[in-house]
């Protein structure tokens, strides 16, 4: 298989980031746990965002990683490879920039990609305040 790279979109890295934290968010939203955005942009030359999430069983990490799958199909992005889906302990699925690393916490723990990236600085989301700013309706302006 032969990549046509004149009809892949570069995207910015604040474009990147921005879709590595609405995948975050998403999963957040699904109930995943211990969401970690990393910037690993600046120690790989393939990829710029990886995020780590756990799940608590194969299902839940497989039905994540479906998921997550769906949620960015309209955003085109090429997928280079996807890892671990049958067994679903630790289900990978590698955007090429965006890397998504999803585990059981077993898995999460035997393989700690936490401590062998942790020198990667970290994007920091407020789950919290995300979802109370979309959860609040907006304000009518003729009033």
């Amino acid at each position: 298989m032969t990549l046509d790279v004149n009809k892949v979109e570069v995207m910015s890295v604040d474009d990147l980031e921005k879709i590595a934290v609405d995948v975050a968010c998403f999963l957040h939203q699904q109930r995943a746990e211990n969401i970690r955005i990393l910037r690993v942009r600046e120690m790989l030359q393939i990829s710029s965002f990886f995020i780590l999430a756990s799940g608590r069983s194969g299902r839940q990490v497989r039905n994540f990683g479906d998921a997550v799958e769906r949620h960015l199909k309209p955003l085109h992005l090429p997928r280079l490879g996807i890892h671990g889906r049958n067994d679903a302990r630790w289900f990978c699925i590698d955007h090429g920039e965006i890397v998504l690393h999803l585990f059981d916490d077993e898995a999460r723990d035997l393989y700690d990609l936490d401590q062998l990236w942790g020198h990667a600085p970290k994007v920091d989301v407020d789950f919290k305040a995300l979802i109370t700013s979309t959860a609040q309706p907006e304000e009518n302006e003729n009033d």
